[in-house]
Parts: C-alpha cells; sequence; structure tokens
C-alpha cells in the first residue's frame, strides 16, 4: 500500500504543531485531514536546519498558510505557532486544509535537534499500547503500519509519499478506531467529525 503522506498529516504534521506537548504516546506521522501546520514535518532538503532557518520557514509557512485563506498568527522567537482551542477546531475544519496545506508543504522543515524537547522514555504500559496501536492500524485498512522498536518508537520517515484520496481516507478511518488503543482504551466507533494525527 503506497504510504500517506506526511504534510496531509500530518500525522506531524498534521497537528501537533498546533498542539505543542500532544502527550507521549505518538504514531508515526501519517496523513490526515486533521493538521493545521507543521512542526515536525517533512524537510524540503536533508537534515535539520538552523533554529534561525527553521524560524524564517515557519514564517513563510505562515505567510503562505494566509494566502490560502487561514489567519494564522505569527511564529514566535523558536518557530512555534500558537492557536486558541477555538481557531484550532476551526481550522481543522476548514475543507480548504488538506490544499491549503499541499500548496504550503515547501515551506516545512524538520524541527532542529536544538528546539526538539527532551521525551521521557516510554513506559512499559504505553510500549504495549503503541504496539496494540500498531496492530489495530494494520488490522483497519493499513497493513504495511511498522510496530515500534524497543523503546517504543516508531520509525521517523515511515509515512511519507503520496497517497490518493482513498488512501486517506481509509487512514483517518483507521486512525478514529484505533486512536483509543494508544491510551489503553478499547477500539473505539469511527467518528466522520473527528479529527486525527495519528
Amino acid at each position: 500500500m503506497t504510504r500517506t503522506r506526511a504534510a496531509i498529516v500530518a500525522a506531524g504534521i498534521t497537528l501537533s504543531f498546533l498542539l505543542a506537548g500532544c502527550g507521549g504516546d505518538e504514531a508515526p506521522a501519517v496523513a490526515t485531514a486533521a493538521t493545521g501546520g507543521p512542526t515536525a514535518s517533512a524537510s524540503p532538503g536533508n537534515g535539520s536546519g538552523s533554529v534561525a532557518e527553521y524560524v524564517e520557514a515557519q514564517r513563510k509557512w505562515v505567510a503562505c498558510m494566509r494566502e490560502q485563506g487561514f489567519d494564522f498568527p505569527d511564529p514566535d522567537a523558536k518557530g512555534q505557532i500558537h492557536f486558541s482551542d477555538d481557531d484550532n477546531r476551526k481550522n481543522k475544519a476548514n475543507p480548504q486544509n488538506i490544499a491549503a496545506q499541499e500548496a504550503c508543504e515547501q515551506f516545512q522543515m524538520e524541527v532542529p535537534a536544538a528546539l526538539e524537547p527532551e521525551e521521557e522514555p516510554a513506559t512499559p504500559e504505553q510500549i504495549a499500547n503503541r504496539r496494540e496501536y500498531a496492530k489495530c492500524m494494520r488490522e483497519n485498512g493499513q497493513p504495511d503500519y511498522p510496530d515500534p522498536d524497543a523503546n517504543g518508537n516508531f520509525p521517523q520517515n515511515w509515512g511519507s509519499g503520496e497517497a490518493s484520496p482513498q488512501e486517506q481516507a481509509v487512514t483517518i478511518r483507521a486512525m478514529q478506531i484505533c486512536d483509543p488503543v494508544l491510551q489503553g482504551r478499547p477500539e473505539g466507533t469511527p467518528n466522520p467529525n473527528a479529527t486525527y494525527q495519528g
């Protein structure tokens, strides 16, 4: 199966940039209609750039998204973009979100290591939940979804590539079903109004 595009996610991009500190149970960035922008997304070049390059890229990305009709605030000195919960919901629900993400993808780059928060090691319970999540995703239309490693980390580069609208819909539905598993809850019932980043 074709891997999904991180920029539509994604995934991250997708909405993790909107919600700094999304929690420890993070899955690979896969395509979703949920995202409103990047904090950790595919880089147009190799490796991550300097903080100044990243901040400048974030400024260009915001300018591009504004041209697409989204009223995004300026990034701060670390390139972070802060949204209110209400604005976050509006951005995710906007039907032009995916098209805007694709139009502005050229300005997205990886978050420099200097700006990456230090992550707490995953607990045994979180690792088990992530394994169950991967299994759930495979059982719900994502047969190539990877297992986490022994530390509970998913492959960083998994999930990039082109995806058809049908594949994107399958991915979003799988994430709606499987998202509760990351918190140790039973698989959920798909919610067509919910948005997920994976």
